[in-house]
């Protein structure tokens, strides 16, 4: 690990106007959840898909690889993982708050 602080972003949910602080050492998820907001999310660890939301701004390290869990098409369309996204940059993101987990995954 590289020694230093990571730096705090922010981050602004699209659809609820909602924005709060993403500490530098934890995923967009945790963040979002320590700020009092009802992020869908199931497992946390990347393998459900229900975290998911859309990057309309802003650039994210991805801990994990999303393929595993969304297919390309969602890929194209900007989707991430937040339980498995840190923040590079501030982001706007879209959360839709209704999903479920995905269902009938298949492996590719």
């Amino acid at each position: 690990m590289l020694f230093g602080k990571k730096k705090d972003f922010k981050c602004t949910i699209a659809n609820t106007g909602e924005t709060f602080e993403v500490p530098g050492k934890i995923n967009l998820l945790q963040a979002a959840l320590n700020a009092g907001i009802k992020w869908p999310c199931d497992c946390k660890v990347g393998s459900c898909g229900t975290c998911r939301c859309i990057l309309k701004e802003g650039k994210v390290k991805a801990l994990n690889d999303f393929a595993y869990v969304l297919d390309g098409d969602m890929l194209k369309k900007g989707y991430v993982l937040a339980c498995q996204s840190q923040l590079k940059s501030d982001l706007v993101v879209e959360v839709d708050f209704e999903q479920g987990a995905i269902e009938n995954m298949k492996m590719t």
